[in-house]
């Protein structure tokens, strides 16, 4: 006899805080860089399909950083070095230049994009040292804006200024890339109201996790990592601030409740740890429901689901399947 399936797919959109709290600077960009490639245009496409229902996660940390960009208050060094004239530049900001804007999939970011994979394909071949000699600050001006225009996703590019840059290619100006930027803080503004906008329609529900990304169980006390992993080594000074918790709960939901105007339902519990000892801090906020993995459920309860599917697998196929996500999740 046949029974339903009942699946519930759960998007997790997290970046932890790249901000300082010593000088309030961010370290790196990947806020602003997957805030444009990833978190908008995903509920964009699922807008297209009006019975699909689905659950999205947004990490306070993650929109935190996301309305400093969208403010103009948010500068990381990525971002400083790329609204700077190329002439201007110093010997170290070069440096940096070279190592770190071919940070990206190059397969799918870089490749696709001629004048990119050019000088990708230069500083592969030839090294920092003859990049550093040998190019000239156009160079440089094109890495940088090719650097920030490979991240926007392609649903955006009939936008006509990224087709416009897309299809000029190279020459890029200091310019060019002050509006690649503003392009970029246009459309991170618009990833929070629209997670709202589906969620009033009822397309979606938004979860929620505590504050700064804490892992729970260890705030409560870091002797819990043995309960997981029995042979754990654990730091020689026992940690325990279990009245940390509800402030993390408390205040996720505050900034929920103010950016959706409602509380928030389910709770994604960071890195999805869970122990009895946060339960009831759980319940006492009113969340109603919260996500964990099999792997937890597994260990709990000294059930490891992968090896029971690799064992009622008759299909070979399905067996290799299961071997490569095994595989997939390892790595």
């Amino acid at each position: 006899m046949s029974h339903p399936l009942y699946v519930a797919l759960i998007w997790h959109q997290h970046q932890p805080l790249y901000k300082s709290r010593s000088d309030g600077k961010y370290r790196l960009p990947w806020v602003r860089l997957h805030g444009t490639k990833d978190y908008l245009d995903m509920v964009l496409l699922l807008e297209r399909y009006p019975k699909l229902h689905q659950t999205v996660n947004l990490v306070p940390s993650l929109m935190v950083q996301i309305e400093d960009y969208v403010a103009g208050t948010a500068f990381d060094p990525y971002l400083s070095v790329a609204l700077t004239a190329a002439e201007n530049l110093d010997f170290q900001q070069r440096q940096f230049v070279v190592d770190h804007f071919f940070d990206a999939h190059h397969r799918t970011l870089i490749d696709p994009h001629p004048r990119y994979a050019e000088l990708y394909l230069q500083q592969q071949e030839y090294g920092r040292a003859w990049c550093l000699e040998h190019w000239q600050p156009q160079d440089y001006s094109d890495l940088m804006a090719w650097h920030n225009l490979a991240w926007i996703d392609p649903l955006f590019w009939d936008d006509p200024e990224i087709s416009g840059w897309l299809e000029q290619g190279k020459g890029f100006s200091l310019s060019d890339r002050q509006r690649i930027y503003s392009k970029q803080r246009e459309i991170l503004s618009r990833i929070i109201p629209q997670h709202r906008l589906m969620q009033e329609r009822g397309q979606i529900e938004v979860t929620t996790t505590p504050y700064t990304h804490p892992i729970l169980p260890l705030l409560a006390d870091t002797n819990e990592g043995q309960v997981a992993v029995s042979d754990l080594t654990l730091p020689k000074l026992r940690f325990q601030w279990a009245e940390d918790i509800p402030r993390h709960l408390n205040k996720a939901k505050q900034m929920y409740r103010e950016r959706f105007g409602c509380d928030p339902r389910g709770l994604w519990p960071s890195e999805q740890s869970v122990s009895p000892a946060i339960l009831p801090e759980i319940a006492a906020e009113r969340f109603q429901w919260i996500c964990s993995d099999e792997a937890v459920l597994g260990w709990t309860i000294n059930q490891f689901f992968i090896v029971m599917l690799l064992e009622r697998c008759r299909n070979q196929s399905c067996y290799t399947a299961l071997i490569d996500w095994k595989h997939f999740m390892a790595t």
